[in-house]
């Protein structure tokens, strides 16, 4: 008994030609394996539709917000945390190599990795009884 599966992959295998045998073999090969790009159109599509549900999220969360009883200290909470992101997201953006070693340095306790340890310069030991020279 033959699998349908083998039907339908033997008329595929068919419908192309095979490919010549050269020292660019691998690439064609992969040339016609690979997916070919979506078209512009489909990628503009995908970024209104992932815009539209991030959108979508952020209004379902403020609306959530807005609606829950908040006492004066919570309510200076998020305020401060706004007004303390605006200028290190404005420095992030004027230095970025900078803030990538910024956050690399304050998230290293929080990933587990240890820190390196700062080695002060000093004298050479001296053995007890020598004088300096």
């Amino acid at each position: 008994m033959e699998d349908p599966a083998e039907q339908l992959i033997r008329r595929a295998l068919g419908r192309r030609r095979p490919p010549q045998l050269g020292p660019t073999l691998a690439d064609d090969v992969l040339r016609r394996v690979a997916p070919r790009p979506p078209a512009l159109a489909d990628r503009t599509a995908a970024r209104r539709w992932l815009a539209v549900s991030w959108l979508s999220a952020l209004g379902a969360s403020l609306a959530v917000l807005a609606h829950l009883l908040w006492s004066a200290e919570t309510r200076a909470v998020p305020w401060g945390l706004a007004l303390a992101l605006v200028p290190l997201t404005y420095s992030a953006t004027l230095w970025p190599d900078r803030a990538l070693v910024l956050l690399a340095l304050c998230s290293g306790p929080l990933v587990g990795e240890p820190r390196p340890k700062l080695v002060a310069p000093r004298s050479p030991s001296r053995r007890h009884g020598q004088r300096p020279a």
